[in-house]
């Protein structure tokens, strides 16, 4: 892990900063009229809804990076999930934070911070993970150990399956669309194995904390990140920019069809 230095020195200065949260509103429009959808024969009495969707972790699903300032992945799936017929329109409740850890959110939910945006969602999507991979990368920069790795990992277990089912006590019902993380090195060089093992560790914990929950879809998109021949990277090298989110919202689309959680009002 030693060779690995001079590649990520530049890390200790990435996740510092900022906040911030989108608020999409209601669409008030007249929804768009559409007779079948997913193979459901839409009423012609049917009321449409509107939907919460509620954010929760880090940067990326703050939308840090997007240049287009559509709020990331975030305010693309809304923007989707307005177009779906029967929903009147997509509010975002966004609470994540740039550089929060696994150990923080967990620690908002102890202090009931996110009861409100949780219980009211009628989706909940998650990034968390990245930075607890990152303040090892920052503490042990000229030490640097897959043991050290190993070692967080328990512990970030332990908390995301706290967080798992704080959210489940919470809102029992709501799909639930977690995603993994990915290996932002990869674009200095395709050499450093160890930590394309350290995330594929990582969303592995994530994945099998949601296998038994019908409900709950996990979204892997380390490939689309591998590298940046698809231009997938802001210019702080590290979080996505506007055609990454582009890319990520697809993929989440993508496997929230494969787990069955596209929206479908049977009135």
């Amino acid at each position: 892990m030693k060779r690995i230095l001079y590649i990520v020195l530049f890390a200790i200065v990435l996740l510092a900063g900022c906040s911030s949260s989108f608020i999409f509103g209601n669409d008030e429009a007249t929804p768009r009229v559409q007779t079948v959808f997913a193979g459901y024969q839409v009423p012609p009495n049917f009321v449409p809804q509107a939907l919460v969707i509620t954010a929760l972790g880090d940067s990326l699903s703050q939308g840090v990076g997007d240049e287009a300032n559509r709020g990331g992945y975030v305010g693309r799936l809304a923007s989707e999930i307005r177009e779906w017929p029967g929903v009147r329109g997509a509010a975002v409740e966004n609470t994540a934070k740039r550089g929060r850890r696994s150990d923080q959110l967990l620690s908002m939910f102890q202090k009931g911070e996110l009861t409100g945006p949780v219980t009211e969602a009628d989706y909940i999507v998650m990034t968390i993970g990245g930075n607890d991979i990152m303040r090892i990368v920052k503490r042990d920069l000229f030490n640097l150990n897959l043991e050290a790795f190993r070692e967080e990992l328990l512990l970030y277990e332990n908390r995301y399956q706290n967080i798992y089912s704080t959210i489940r006590e919470m809102n029992p019902q709501a799909p639930l669309i977690m995603i993994g993380v990915y290996n932002p090195f990869s674009l200095i060089t395709n050499e450093i194995q160890e930590f394309d093992e350290i995330m594929a560790a990582y969303n592995g914990v994530m994945e099998e904390a949601l296998a038994e929950d019908p409900q709950a879809c996990f979204v892997p998109v380390q490939d689309l990140f591998e590298g940046n021949d698809n231009l997938v990277y802001h210019t702080d090298f590290f979080h996505p920019n506007g055609n990454g989110y582009d890319l990520m919202t697809e993929r989440i689309l993508e496997r929230m069809g494969e787990c069955g959680l596209i929206f479908e009002d049977r009135g």
